[in-house]
């Protein structure tokens, strides 16, 4: 009688097809599936995820491993039927955050030289002459500095911007200014012209940009959320934008994904929209370690990338 083979669930609606198929292939001592029908829980020893169903995983009681295929891990740390005791691994993927460091800089340069401007002048038929000023004129505020935005800044860094950095605690050494705590914020704030946001979300993230935040913003100052949707308090946002104490913000996430059709985001003038595709896991880079990641679990090893669920991150 042969032995029953482990399973691993991979449940990722949104990742490119190619993914099961190439944790099969490297991983042939499991039955990889995408679906729990039909399969005996107690057989289930790992689960690679993305944005998953509260409550999926409860009943996997034999888990050894919840591997989330990205580096924001909120959605699991908010499912409160996880089965007790299995370690989350996030993914820290050099692809990863080359492509979040692109788009960053793509959308600061944009809004550094004014892009929105002169692309309502030209849907208005307008000649409007904007003069080029130098990016260190510039200084990007990037709120959060784990792995993507340590990588973020340094880019920006190397394109000439003026960057600060701004983390809930101390990074020393960074080799560009930081702020941390409420303490600091205040005085991250009076420098910045363009914030990046890349905090985790959790209780004491929530609506950060929030009304008073940006009260102290400069005036026409910019932003570009590619954190999560629920680090900006909307309704503060669009105020702000309406009332010109901001310039611009540059949304790649959102509180409700997909945006729905009628949001008021899609047509404000002072809004660029992008479909939550500043960053992505390419299987070519991160297969390699989600399958030593599952191995190492298997085998009773401390896996990479560990998750502090009480911090949420």
């Amino acid at each position: 009688m042969s032995a029953v083979r482990n399973v691993l669930l991979f449940h990722s609606p949104t990742s490119v097809r190619s993914w099961r198929d190439d944790l099969a292939r490297a991983l042939p001592e499991f039955d990889v599936v995408d679906s729990l029908d039909g399969i005996a829980p107690e057989r289930v020893a790992a689960a690679v995820v993305w944005r998953y169903p509260p409550g999926l995983l409860q009943s996997l009681t034999r888990l050894r491993l919840i591997q989330v295929l990205g580096a924001g891990v909120d959605h699991v740390v908010a499912d409160d039927r996880l089965p007790p005791g299995v370690p989350v691994a996030r993914l820290v993927d050099e692809s990863l955050s080359r492509c979040m460091s692109l788009y960053v800089a793509m959308q600061a340069i944009a809004l550094h030289r004014r892009e929105p401007e002169l692309r309502r002048a030209q849907l208005e038929g307008r000649w409007t002459y904007i003069h080029p000023r130098h990016p260190s004129k510039t200084c990007v505020g990037v709120m959060g500095l784990g792995v993507l935005g340590l990588d973020c800044a340094r880019t920006l860094l190397g394109l000439g911007f003026t960057v600060a950095g701004w983390s809930r605690t101390p990074k020393p050494d960074l080799g560009f200014p930081s702020l941390a705590g409420g303490d600091g914020l205040e005085e991250f704030q009076r420098q910045v012209d363009c914030y990046v946001l890349l905090l985790p979300i959790t209780p004491a993230t929530e609506r950060i940009v929030d009304r008073t935040f940006l009260a102290r913003a400069k005036p026409g100052a910019t932003l570009i959320n590619v954190g999560r949707g629920g680090l900006v308090d909307d309704d503060a946002l669009v105020e702000a934008l309406d009332g010109d104490r901001l310039g611009h913000a540059v949304l790649d996430v959102f509180r409700t994904e997909p945006l729905p059709a009628g949001h008021r985001f899609w047509r404000h003038p002072r809004i660029t929209i992008t479909p939550h595709n500043s960053s992505g896991t390419d299987p070519a880079t991160a297969l390699v370690q989600v399958v030593a990641n599952v191995r190492r679990a298997l085998a009773g090893e401390r896996p990479e990338n560990l998750v502090d669920l009480s911090r949420g991150y």
